[in-house]
């Protein structure tokens, strides 16, 4: 079952005076339910060491109306130890009209040598089952 979290939109997030969500907020919203699903799994990592995209693709389906809040629903697709990749669905929190699907193809990054950090087995395990340890 992928791991679901809500967020509100607000009028200022809207592409000029369309009244819709503008793509790059939904884009920042994908980084924020990854941060709540790292956390819901349970995964910790040293403060030096982040998670990055290394790729990002976007398939749009319909606009968010600015009111509706945003549903995302993350699914981790496949993992190694150099990453893994996710799959976001976002949808109207409202309507659960389906506006979005991104997949991002994500690295641990030390931020003190600039180099790329290997998975540990049992990260891996938890990212791809998303849920917390028993």
């Amino acid at each position: 079952m992928p791991f679901s979290c809500s967020f509100p939109t607000r009028h200022t997030d809207t592409f000029t005076d369309t009244g819709f969500v503008h793509a790059g907020v939904l884009l920042a919203l994908t980084d924020l339910a990854y941060a709540a699903f790292e956390e819901h799994c349970g995964i910790s990592k040293p403060e030096h060491v982040v998670a990055v995209q290394r790729e990002t693709r976007a398939v749009y389906h319909a606009p968010l109306p600015w009111k509706e809040g945003a549903t995302i629903e993350v699914t981790t697709t496949s993992t190694n130890e150099r990453g893994f990749e996710q799959e976001f669905s976002v949808s109207s929190t409202t309507t659960g009209t389906a506006i979005a699907t991104f997949v991002h193809v994500w690295a641990w990054l030390d931020t003190v040598s600039f180099r790329g950090i290997p998975l540990p087995p049992d990260v891996q395990y938890l990212l791809q089952r998303g849920t917390p340890p028993s």
